[in-house]
């Protein structure tokens, strides 16, 4: 379960940079879209076209969701990768859940189980951290294995 955000509503404009600046630019993604809605965007979700990924997988369309709120002294924010056709999920999280982490980690699911470490990021900026996200899921978490 996780720990609600400390933060209040999300930035809109947080989103849409991250959008534009990031998202759209990742010719992977074939769509992005507000959630529920761009009036009370809660969340950002993109979806990739399987025909573009570095493995194999099913019909159904895997996606990155990615929540933000701006905070002192680090903003909150989760992005998850899941794939619905093979179960695998991948997760950076700066929030709460796991202070024996430090600041923020990295989890990913395999067979039921879900495996968790210390993460770092090169920048604070956002759209930065963004770009790191995407760059580490496309070139070393995916395709999924096994070994972690």
């Amino acid at each position: 379960m996780s720990v609600p955000h400390p933060g209040g509503d999300p930035n809109a404009r947080l989103y849409e940079q991250l959008k534009t600046d990031v998202l759209k630019r990742v010719p992977q993604i074939t769509t992005i879209q507000y959630v529920p809605d761009e009036i009370i965007a809660k969340q950002l979700r993109a979806t990739f076209d399987p025909a573009r990924l570095p493995y194999e997988t099913g019909p159904e369309l895997p996606t990155l969701s990615i929540s933000c709120y701006r905070q002192t002294p680090h903003d909150w924010f989760r992005v998850d990768y899941a794939d619905p056709n093979t179960g695998f999920h991948a997760g950076w999280h700066q929030d709460e859940d796991h202070p024996d982490l430090g600041v923020a980690h990295f989890q990913y699911g395999t067979d039921g189980a879900t495996h968790r470490r210390r993460q770092t990021f090169d920048h604070e900026t956002p759209s930065l951290i963004l770009w790191e996200i995407v760059d580490s899921l496309l070139d070393d978490v995916l395709p999924p294995d096994e070994s972690g």
